[in-house]
């Protein structure tokens, strides 16, 4: 017999959010006045970005390195203000939160870094921000998931994990949480209503 299910563990970017990385690039490179494609050079090719997000780096030494390359001053009300641009919230599927039966509690597991969570707390009030920067682990690691949910206090075969990435899914698999993909708010509620959250 399948547990009943206390917990909801959500993706953010593809699956509550659209997330546009040229428009994040771009305003970063207006308050840094250079191109887009400096500073998405600095990001990927020299691996800040990757280095945030596992939380080799926080958001003050993530800035501080990104300064000293484009000869820039970029404060972390930069770095929200061009996410935040290049962030649309899927309301529909925003939505269909506020719908679960009660008791059901609701957080969110990204692979997004130290700097980018408030942005995501901005933009859904009163949901928990999980962060694998914070966690210490990525997905799809199955100790991400494991992490996600101790720090939630919950039991892992009772929390429904939900991402857009099949890999992401089937980490959380091996970790011992029922997981299933959704890729726009239809599916999402199908998905719901089949786990009887709905």
């Amino acid at each position: 017999m399948t547990p009943d299910l206390h917990a909801l563990l959500l993706d953010f970017d593809g699956l509550l959010a659209d997330y546009d990385h040229r428009i994040h690039l771009r305003q970063l490179a207006e308050a840094a006045q250079c191109s887009s494609t400096q500073v998405d050079a600095a990001l990927r090719e020299e691996g800040l970005e990757l280095a945030h997000a596992r939380g080799e780096l926080d958001g003050s030494q993530l800035l501080a390195a990104l300064n000293q390359r484009l000869d820039s001053r970029l404060q972390p009300c930069d770095w929200h203000a061009a996410r935040t641009a290049a962030t649309t919230v899927r309301r529909d599927s925003v939505a269909l939160l506020r719908q679960l039966r009660p008791g059901v509690q609701v957080a969110i597991l990204t692979n997004n870094g130290l700097l980018t969570a408030p942005v995501i707390e901005q933009l859904l009030p009163g949901i928990p921000v999980l962060c694998s920067a914070a966690l210490g682990v990525r997905k799809p690691d199955p100790a991400a998931y494991l992490a996600a949910c101790a720090a939630l206090h919950g039991d892992p075969v009772r929390t429904l994990f939900v991402d857009h990435l099949f890999r992401n899914v089937q980490g959380a698999r091996s970790a011992g949480l029922p997981a299933d993909t959704a890729h726009h708010t239809q599916s999402l509620r199908r998905l719901l209503r089949r786990r009887h959250l709905l």
